[in-house]
């Protein structure tokens, strides 16, 4: 048995940089075809043959295989496809690559050969519609009827760029190779979040089984396999660095599938206009000469703008991302997270995946890896071999304990808040600034953006996945113009014509806002208790639906009081809404009606299973601890009292409009006593809007881990992992979430959280999601938590 060829002969044998150029394209170019969807009577085309030049033990295999029922092409296309065995099949240097390319490009165009574009809903929502069961494998004929009609597929190898433009080089190497498993369902069982992934299938023409002969044909060699993949994943490292801290490999799942089609029109608008014409340079050598990006764009569907924007370089692409989105173009609320909802693989050696949100762009990984990034972040920053910036280091750090400077350096970076301690290494010098901008990718045109130094510090101490300080607390408007008012109700007990002016003008403002407050209160409460979140849309709080909502729910069999569905609520139906609210909830029963069905049950709790379900009921108030139903319910009722005892109804028309009748001191004050009284009881509780986010998360050495959960004004909930709970389907801790505190599931320490899915075009484009096949109406965008 000959002996097998090692990485070291080979790297001796191909040493010219140029060849091993040649054969790494070879291999990404055989990689394509061999992952492609063809028809059953493909035939491979003369030209892609011809362009092919085997090497003798290449051309020694296909001597073998060849017969009138193996022809020649298809034998010569098979040797390619799998390149090497103990030696190279294919002769690099003799091959016309140029020519390959031309073929495949065209064959992609003409659709002879296919792939599956995989971003986004189109084949997703297609596969539920069309195909009749949920299989993890396709037949042809199914396979053939998905594809049609929709794009071809966009993937990179390299610098080759799938898609309907054919195959196009990018200026940006990455690593995002075809595959013919396709992510294409979720099942019906309730808490699996996974998202399915499903063969297909390739015809059975000439060219597969001539491969499926030659691979039984290399099988009996009398040598083993070469050390290939180890040559290739060498040269694959010299390409793209796998350490890097923004991995390139997630960017076409990013832009697949983080946004909408009119924001990638705007995408491809920006990169057109901005990248000094070298996308538009692209553009032309296919005959497309772009005058208006606008116009030009106009027709383009999804599939096409990707292919285009891959083209271009990460940091073309990142700093037009950052520069919409903190310009406002590309609007994306300020609690919500993008990315890639199809759980796309982490990719790097630190696993990381890119994410957008109203800061811009970043690539996280585990949350530890903020201090490792950090720590690299400084290594940047200060040569510590350098005498001048050693010294200018352990200055900046001095005050800091420790017996020698590592362990000063240490305290300084692990004692305190993080992005504080980075911060003033950073801004220390305009090199230092300089520096970090570049480490973290902030571009030139976010920078222009980023005006000031406090938004500046923020946007790198976030990209290196440290949150920073907590959102402004949603109250701060309204305790400040309460306060005012009650200052000037307070200065006298006889109002006079200006003191009457000057009440008028910060009551008007007070009570826009206990309307607002009122509002967002009874709407998350409604929502929060009485909707199905495990079996519908998952367990997410949105503010436009809820809306609608409320007045189903709450505006049933009411005569007497009208909750307008644009939402445009007054005082009177708000405070009414309470009581009503308070009333619904009291006299709901855990019956036939209410309970949740057995099948709806996540199957690993159908038998003996460590864990308890928590989520037992179609309405989420009567999985709530007995006492904690009694104190809600209370606390409804008694906000309806309050609030009409307090007249704030009346005081607050009274002052609005011009009346003879002014309030008197006590009024004004009973007023702003029951709005404040209401609003700080729903905050205690939870029911107001106000973003919680992870604070703390403290390990011991048997793994059990404490969480704290926290708001900007200090409202925590702690919580203790891993839990006996099944979890599924309640927003996982690392996630912006609404914690209602006093909503504490029964014989549990668990409470009722809720993500938060503003408006947006992200939102409406995973509306509906995932869907279940047998399991009508019952979908939702949930998560699993940790």
């Amino acid at each position: 048995m000959a002996d097998k060829i090692t990485r070291a002969q080979i790297q001796r044998t191909y040493s010219s940089a140029e060849t091993r150029e040649r054969i790494l394209r070879i291999n990404f170019l055989s990689e394509l075809l061999g992952s492609c969807i063809i028809s059953e009577g493909y035939e491979v085309p003369p030209r892609l043959a011809a362009s092919i030049k085997l090497s003798s033990n290449g051309a020694g295999l296909v001597g073998r295989v060849q017969s009138n029922a193996n022809p020649r092409n298809e034998c010569t296309l098979s040797a390619f496809l799998h390149v090497y065995w103990n030696e190279l099949l294919v002769d690099p240097d003799e091959t016309s690559i140029e020519a390959i390319e031309k073929v495949i490009s065209d064959e992609i165009k003409k659709e002879r050969v296919l792939f599956p574009y995989i971003y986004g809903r189109e084949l997703y929502d297609k596969a539920f519609s069309e195909l009749r069961d949920n299989n993890d494998t396709l037949t042809h004929k199914d396979t053939m009827a998905l594809l049609a009609g929709s794009p071809q597929g966009v993937f990179q190898l390299h610098d080759y760029v799938t898609g309907p433009w054919g195959l196009m080089r990018s200026q940006e190497i990455r690593y995002c190779p075809p595959s013919v498993w396709v992510p294409l369902y979720h099942c019906d069982d309730l808490s699996c979040m996974r998202l399915h992934n499903v063969l297909l299938e390739t015809g059975s023409s000439k060219i597969a089984k001539v491969r499926n002969k030659m691979r039984e044909v290399l099988s009996r060699q009398d040598s083993a396999e070469g050390e290939w993949g180890d040559f290739f994943r060498e040269l694959i490292a010299d390409c793209v660095n796998p350490f890097s801290w923004s991995h390139s490999a997630g960017i076409p799942s990013l832009l697949g599938d983080s946004f909408s089609i009119a924001e990638m029109r705007l995408i491809m608008h920006d990169l057109l206009n901005m990248t000094q014409g070298k996308l538009r340079a692209l553009l032309s050598e296919l005959g497309q000469e772009v005058k208006e990006a606008e116009k030009f764009t106009e027709g383009l569907n999804e599939a096409q703008m990707l292919q285009l924007i891959l083209l271009c370089r990460d940091e073309e692409i990142i700093d037009t991302l950052d520069s919409l989105i903190l310009s406002g173009s590309i609007l994306i609320p300020s609690a919500e997270i993008r990315r890639s909802p199809r759980s796309v693989r982490a990719t790097g050696y630190f696993g990381l995946v890119p994410e957008c949100a109203s800061r811009g762009v970043r690539f996280l990984g585990g949350s530890s890896q903020a201090l490792l990034r950090s720590r690299h972040l400084i290594s940047n920053l200060f040569d510590l071999g350098n005498p001048s910036q050693r010294e200018r280091l352990e200055w900046l750090i001095r005050g800091t304990d420790g017996t020698s400077f590592q362990e000063q350096l240490d305290q300084f970076v692990c004692g305190g808040p993080l992005d504080e301690a980075l911060g003033s290494l950073i801004f220390d010098s305009g090199a230092n600034l300089e520096a970090a901008e570049k480490f973290v990718g902030i571009g030139p045109r976010a920078r222009e953006r980023l005006s000031n130094e406090e938004s500046l510090r923020r946007a790198i101490t976030w990209r290196l996945g440290i949150d920073g300080p907590a959102e402004s607390d949603v109250l701060v408007d309204f305790r400040q113009y309460g306060a005012r008012l009650r200052e000037l109700a307070m200065r006298t007990h006889t109002y006079a014509s200006a003191d009457q002016a000057d009440i008028r003008a910060v009551a008007s403002n007070f009570f826009v806002k206990v309307e607002g407050l009122l509002q967002e209160y009874l709407k998350l409460a409604t929502w929060a208790l009485l909707r199905d979140h495990y079996s519908t849309s998952g367990f997410s709080y949105a503010p436009e639906e809820a809306v609608a909502f409320t007045v189903q729910e709450l505006g049933r069999d009411q005569a007497d009081v009208h909750f307008s569905e644009d939402g445009k609520w007054t005082l009177f139906p708000m405070i009414r809404g309470f009581d009503i609210l308070g009333r619904r909830l009291g006299d709901l029963k855990s019956d036939e009606d209410t309970r949740r069905s057995s099948d709806d049950y996540p199957k690993i709790l159908r038998s003996t299973s460590p864990y308890t379900f928590l989520f037992k009921h179609i309405h989420p108030f009567l999985d709530l601890d007995s006492g904690a139903r009694s104190r809600i319910v209370a606390m409804l009722s008694t906000a309806a009292q309050k609030l009409q005892s307090g007249k704030v109804d009346e005081i607050r028309n009274v002052l609005q409009h011009t009346n003879p009748k002014f309030p008197t001191q006590d009024e004004v004050l009973g007023a702003i006593n029951a709005a404040e009284t209401v609003l700080a009881e729903a905050e205690e509780a939870g029911f107001l809007p106000v973003v919680s986010r992870l604070r703390e998360s403290q390990t011991d050495s048997y793994g059990r881990r404490t969480l704290t959960l926290g708001t900007a004004n200090g409202k925590t909930l702690r919580l203790v992992r891993p839990s006996s709970y099944y979890l599924t389907g309640l927003p996982v801790l690392s996630e912006a979430q609404y914690v209602l505190r006093s909503a504490v599931y029964e014989n549990s320490s668990e409470v009722l959280r809720l993500s938060i899915r503003e408006d947006s075009e992200y939102a409406k484009r995973w509306s509906d999601y995932p869907k279940r096949r047998g399991v009508r109406g019952k979908s939702g965008n949930r998560h699993v938590e940790e």
